[in-house]
């Protein structure tokens, strides 16, 4: 058995790993790689080596990295025996992005607040976020409910959630991903780019912990990933909790219910001071 440093660059980041054999799919991989580091081929039988390598599956071939000779290999985990493949040329960003929680680059574009639309830069100016915000709240409809003509339902279900949850003033925000009256752009500029980055700039300068989504309209039009409702998961270093449509939560006394129990174990850091 050659000195680990006698092996191809390919495997020598494996044994400095610590890991003493590698699984490889393909026989011919295998010839290559022992060639390259000095070792016999398969099937000869080295002077002085009576040991023979423990029979391995059909398909896949051990081969041993480091050891004593003649000592078969120990069964690998599985997250060391099949490292993840390298990402093809034919992978999606946004498939691939979904996976790992971050945002695909056209959903979350930060625009500097200079550039911001006139709408989005008075929608600011005439509510000033509060200090220090840890949850921010959207939903469709909710920039008509801010700048536009307020839905009564909405209204009061948002007034009963925040009153239930029962935290300090100045906890809670509300940053719209839409305006009412904005123009649509001609088709292939795509208005669905340009709402969600006004979204996540706005949220960039709020910097809160928690993104509380409701309808799966908003959580679509924001790129977020496909979660269901009373489901939460990590995006972009914040709690993205997602729940379901304003209507349903004020239609439905059980959902209401649900939501309420959801959010008030969820949101309990919301209770500590801040500092």
């Amino acid at each position: 058995m050659p000195h680990p440093l006698a092996l191809s660059p390919a495997l020598r980041a494996w044994t400095r790993l610590g890991l003493d054999a590698l699984l490889l799919d393909s026989p011919q991989r295998v010839e290559t790689l022992r060639l390259r580091g000095g070792m016999a081929p398969a099937g000869a039988s080295p002077e002085g080596n009576a040991a023979k390598r423990p029979a391995s599956r059909p398909g896949r071939v051990t081969e041993t990295m480091s050891g004593s000779a003649g000592h078969a290999p120990a069964t690998m985990p599985r997250t060391a025996r099949e490292p993840h493949p390298p990402l093809s040329r034919d992978a999606s960003p946004r498939a691939s992005a979904s996976r790992s929680g971050a945002m695909p680059a056209e959903k979350g574009r930060i625009i500097p607040l200079e550039a911001w639309p006139a709408a989005w830069k008075t929608l600011r100016e005439r509510r000033p976020p509060p200090p220090r915000p840890l949850v921010c709240w959207t939903y469709g409809g909710l920039g008509a409910d801010l700048a536009g003509t307020p839905d009564p339902q909405r209204r009061d279900l948002v007034a009963r959630m925040i009153k239930g949850l029962n935290h300090p003033v100045g906890t809670h925000v509300f940053w719209p991903f839409e305006l009412p009256g904005e123009d649509t752009p001609r088709e292939g500029t795509a208005r669905e780019e340009h709402a969600p980055s006004l979204f996540w700039s706005g949220e960039a300068l709020l910097r809160t912990r928690a993104l509380l989504i409701m309808g799966s309209d908003a959580r679509d039009a924001l790129g977020l990933p496909k979660i269901g409702p009373y489901c939460q998961t990590m995006v972009r270093g914040r709690l993205f909790i997602q729940l379901p449509q304003p209507h349903s939560l004020a239609e439905k006394p059980e959902a209401f219910g649900q939501a309420m129990a959801f959010l008030t174990g969820l949101l309990r850091f919301c209770n500590t001071v801040r500092r």
